[in-house]
């Protein structure tokens, strides 16, 4: 077994595909960002990357396309610390456009690949969630409530068949 656990196994298996599922989709922008706000337009990027350095959780990387920041949910999951917002010189992320502490993703669980939908013992994301958006039917079933989902994403990386993954926000 690699790294003597069932969960080293699996993470080996389905981490990389993991990541490419996250940033083929599309990127999902810091928090602090107004809405429809066009980061290509307007976000340059900074010689010291100063939003990235910021980052308590070090999630927060340059997309390999456009160059401009995007969250990474393999490494970890967004706090809502207000960091990169008071480092961001240009204003893209600013605290001035804080509405809710709210990402405009969701989390999805991927039922084939839950463990606990299969009767195995697990409930990493559920001691992950902080807003308490994910919860168990009966002993086996996790869904996420969506209406106190914040796609913080710090259910991703803890996740050990990797069966969690982000959506666009739907727009009402």
């Amino acid at each position: 077994m690699i790294n003597g656990s069932r969960r080293g196994v699996l993470t080996s298996l389905f981490g990389r595909a993991k990541a490419q599922k996250i940033h083929n989709k599309f990127c999902v922008r810091p928090p602090y960002h107004q809405v429809g706000y066009d980061f290509l337009e307007h976000c340059v990027t900074c010689n010291d990357t100063p939003c990235m350095n910021a980052c308590e959780e070090k999630i927060i990387v340059l997309d390999a396309t456009t160059h401009t920041p995007c969250l990474d949910f393999t490494k970890g999951g967004c706090t809502f610390c207000e960091a990169c917002a008071r480092e961001c010189p240009s204003g893209v992320l600013s605290l001035t456009c804080k509405h809710e502490k709210s990402l405009h993703v969701k989390a999805e669980i991927d039922l084939i690949a839950c463990m606990a939908w299969h009767q195995s013992v697990c409930n990493s994301c559920l001691d992950a969630c902080e807003p308490r958006a994910i919860q168990f039917l009966g002993l086996w079933k996790p869904h996420v409530a969506l209406d106190v989902c914040t796609g913080c994403g710090m259910c991703i990386s803890i996740c050990p068949s990797n069966a969690i993954l982000i959506k666009e926000e739907a727009r009402v």
